[in-house]
């Protein structure tokens, strides 16, 4: 069986056992009560789905599985599932855990975000990923990093045509008169994105697809 996907049509939590999904193909047929067994992945943790209830809402088992990391999840973010488990790669030997640190973590933007100076300082200096779902705009807000975390890289990409808005007042520096700037604005196309790199408490824009940077 191949795999099907889908998309969260509400956040789920770190801890939640249901999820409401845009489709409920490919999950255990809605409305039949006995268990199955279909492996999830959301971003980059693995999940069992057992029941389908009602269309769309999708009962869980057991959340970080295969030594994956229970994690939150946006609305919008996609939701791949199979019956069949291997139809998924295999985590290579020794990596079937939580990743490690050398590795980016990668998490799905699908609807305005701020993010706090806690959020951002329990990063560490684990390379972040982030890949925009929704369909207009994101606001997203970005802390400082702090000194510690000099080296950390942050990536940024878009999926939808929309002008996601990157806000770090006074963060931003880019090689240009004028640094730090406080937005960085992705171009309207799928595709456009950038990459942050932190040092000395400040965003460094390393790398960008189609950004537009400014002061306000």
């Amino acid at each position: 069986m191949a795999i099907t996907q889908t998309a969260l049509t509400a956040d789920l939590a770190a801890d939640a056992l249901t999820m409401k999904v845009s489709s409920g193909t490919g999950f255990p047929t809605a409305g039949d009560s006995t268990p199955q067994r279909y492996l999830c992945r959301i971003d980059k943790e693995y999940f069992l789905a057992v029941t389908q209830p009602v269309s769309g809402v999708i009962k869980i088992a057991q959340r970080g599985y295969q030594g994956t990391v229970a994690t939150a999840h946006d609305t919008l973010a996609k939701v791949s599932v199979s019956s069949n488990p291997a139809d998924f790669a295999d985590a290579s030997p020794g990596n079937s855990v939580p990743l490690p640190p050398y590795l980016p973590a990668q998490q799905t933007i699908g609807e305005d975000r701020t993010f706090t100076s806690t959020e951002v300082a329990a990063w560490g200096n684990q390379p972040q990923d982030f890949v925009i779902t929704k369909a207009t705009a994101a606001a997203i807000t970005l802390p400082a990093p702090s000194t510690a975390q000099d080296g950390l890289m942050v990536t940024f990409t878009s999926l939808t045509a929309a002008a996601h808005v990157i806000t770090a007042t006074n963060l931003i520096n880019n090689g240009v008169t004028g640094s730090p700037h406080d937005t960085a604005t992705l171009a309207a196309f799928a595709g456009s994105g950038c990459v942050f790199k932190a040092q000395g408490g400040l965003w460094n824009l390393v790398s960008s697809v189609v950004v537009t940077v400014a002061s306000v």
